[in-house]
């Protein structure tokens, strides 16, 4: 995709068509105030972008719509924008025209029939940029994001103020969001992530996000069938109240979960009772469930405050025993001193602290001895008593969980009666109440077949078993190192032509390893104090060059690779630090720089951007916007445009007739 004509249309309907040579290195030079910035705001705004950055003045008096025709591989494109209503910052309505042979269209076949959306999808899918979904790069949250033209269009234009920023490489760099989309497009464009490694990406999302539905509906299914056993014990104390298992205490002879099954499925498959149980007989059964459940409910209670007493009992005993031990401490030093002689004993005649004889026996020391074997005797007391208490701890949590589990299957079974009597109003005879119960139960038994060894858990597992293969096969064939290592491999190209270009440039620091990186958005390169960003090599001269040659090694990455973006490059003032503030002076005089190693420089910029446009071959396209006028027969052969002595991107009879005189 390359340029071959910018147009503009007046509002009183003329034209102001200019054209490019395709292939080729096109130069646009004159004083300041002509337009020239404005081009790559035309064809920023002809590539789908939205928002609106043509300068207001005299192009925004005079002109009604902008349009750009393009060069694709197979046909042409003819994208016109009508200018924003003022006050607007923003437009989306565009026209879209396709055809091999299409020129600049006139102003009466001008309409809108597409959106900027429709022209970034049209423009980028004849391209080959398609529907593509790239994985972003900015965690969890940041889901994929398709590339289209407008991501294309980042690396392909450097307005006056980007192409010799020492932060911004790229357009729109400091924009919101653009920089995590120049992270996340670039590896695509590059080639190392392949539109149907994108499509995997997205498969593996979907595979990642099924698994987990899986694993949480298999995780409800347990829980829920955690509380089958309170389910079948409320169904049976139902089945009893109607009178489904006619034999006596039925219910409390099922000793297990087998055992409850096999219960309902006879209650489930017996005859209607010829006598069915009258309501008195149904009431006098709620009555025993409700004293069974009172029974229980003290039962817990009693159980709890049994808890409650051993807790105490434990606490005081701690404490208790606390003390005896700092009694025993205490008491503890008597036995500091030696032995007694005789070896027996504690002789009363020897000093406790250092063994000697005492003149007299202290009657203080078989006191104090006496009442430290005593403590030592209630301290071992205390140790025997807390077996005993475990055991009786882990013993009563044992019946409260029977209780609990017997409590609530009683109490399912009085909230079973309590909605059975109110839909039993609407039954015509006890027959039907047993109907409804044999439902309830067949149901049941049903959903809970399904979550037997053979039903829904099995079949869960087996899904999740299958999902787990899904994703690790997508994991394999999306192995992130080989993406790295293309990567790499691409990154490694582009660096080893920066680095013959910066060196050719005679940039600072441009002998050292030159190289793009990625995850900063910028230029970097070796120095003797270590890596250096662009940003810390001084010299608004160095921006530039690291600029071109980072954007020149890309598009010849581009075009011998066939990547789908555009063949083409435009740049605004990339001479700006060679000319003083005061440019062009002499309207109609050739700019050059006054210093012979400035003329030098923006000489070796120019030459080249031109050899890596021949080396091509036709391949790639750039479009400069610049003051610099070189007398060279070559630059000469290139520049289209020479805006001096008055010529301008908007003539001057357009500014006459619609108000204004100031470019």
């Amino acid at each position: 995709m390359q340029l071959r004509s910018i147009i503009l249309y007046s509002k009183s309907g003329e034209k102001r068509v200019l054209d490019f040579r395709l292939g080729e290195l096109n130069i646009v030079t004159g004083t300041s105030q002509t337009g020239k910035s404005a081009l790559l705001d035309i064809v920023d705004f002809c590539m789908g972008r939205d928002e609106v950055t043509l300068p207001i003045g005299p192009i925004s008096r005079t002109v009604s719509w902008y349009a750009a025709l393009f060069q694709l591989p197979d046909t042409r494109a003819f994208v016109a924008r009508k200018a924003p209503a003022p006050g607007r910052k923003s437009v989306t309505n565009a026209m879209l025209e396709l055809g091999a042979d299409l020129e600049p269209l006139d102003f009466e076949q001008l309409r809108v029939n597409a959106d900027s959306t429709m022209v970034r999808e049209q423009l980028g899918g004849r391209i080959g940029i398609g529907d593509t979904a790239v994985e972003g790069t900015g965690g969890p949250s940041s889901g994929p994001l398709t590339a289209h033209l407008g991501h294309a269009a980042l690396l392909c234009l450097q307005n006056q103020d980007e192409v010799s920023h020492r932060r911004w490489l790229f357009h729109q760099q400091a924009e919101d969001g653009i920089r995590t989309a120049l992270r996340t497009t670039l590896p695509y464009f590059l080639g190392a992530v392949a539109e149907d490694q994108a499509a995997m990406q997205q498969q593996l999302t979907n595979a990642r996000r099924a698994l987990r539905r899986l694993q949480g509906e298999l995780k409800a299914a347990e829980a829920l069938n955690q509380d089958v056993d309170v389910t079948l014990q409320t169904l049976l104390r139902e089945a009893e109240t109607r009178g489904l298992l006619p034999e006596a205490g039925a219910v409390e002879v099922v000793a297990d979960r087998a055992g409850a099954i096999e219960a309902l499925r006879r209650a489930a498959t017996t005859a209607s009772l010829p006598t069915p149980m009258r309501d008195e007989e149904q009431r006098r059964r709620e009555l025993e469930l409700q004293q069974v459940r009172d029974r229980l409910r003290r039962n817990l209670r009693d159980i709890a405050d049994q808890r409650q007493l051993l807790a105490d009992q434990e606490r005081h005993e701690n404490g208790f025993t606390s003390a005896l031990r700092r009694g025993v401490s205490r008491l503890g030093s008597v036995q500091l001193a030696a032995p007694p002689l005789d070896g027996v004993g504690h002789d009363p005649r020897a000093c406790p602290a250092c063994g000697s004889e005492l003149s007299e026996p202290d009657p203080q020391i078989d006191a104090m001895l006496a009442t430290l074997d005593d403590l030592r005797g209630q301290l071992d007391a205390v140790r025997t008593t807390r077996p005993g208490r475990e055991r009786a701890l882990r013993q009563l949590q044992q019946e409260t969980d029977q209780l609990r589990q017997q409590l609530r299957g009683v109490e399912g079974a009085l909230s079973a009666l309590s909605e059975a009597e109110t839909a039993r109003r609407g039954l015509q005879s006890r027959a039907e109440e047993q109907a409804y119960t044999r439902g309830r139960i067949d149901t049941y038994l049903a959903q809970l077949d399904q979550a037997g060894p053979g039903g829904d858990l099995a079949r869960l597992r087996s899904q999740i078993t299958l999902a787990e293969q899904v994703v690790a096969g997508l994991e394999a064939e999306l192995d992130p190192q080989e993406v790295e290592d293309r990567l790499s491999h691409s990154l490694n190209y582009i660096s080893s032509d920066m680095t013959q270009w910066a060196d050719r440039l005679k940039l600072e620091h441009g002998t050292r390893h030159v190289r793009l990186d990625l995850k900063r958005l910028t230029v970097v390169t070796d120095s003797d104090e270590g890596v250096a960003e662009l940003m810390r090599i001084g010299s608004g001269k160095n921006w530039v060059g690291y600029h071109l040659v980072a954007h020149l090694a890309l598009h010849q990455y581009f075009a011998v690779h066939g990547r789908p973006v555009p063949r083409l490059l435009m740049l605004d003032q990339p001479t700006q630090p060679y000319y003083p503030s005061d440019v062009a002076k002499q309207s109609g005089m050739r700019d050059v720089p006054t210093q012979d190693a400035d003329r030098e420089a923006v000489l070796r910029l120019f030459e080249l951007m031109r050899d890596v446009v021949d080396g091509l071959g036709g391949g790639f396209q750039i479009i400069v916007s610049d003051h610099a006028n070189l007398p060279e027969p070559w630059f000469q052969d290139r520049v289209r445009y020479n805006w001096r002595d008055g010529d301008a991107l908007i003539p001057q009879d357009w500014i006459d007739q619609h108000g204004g005189s100031a470019r």
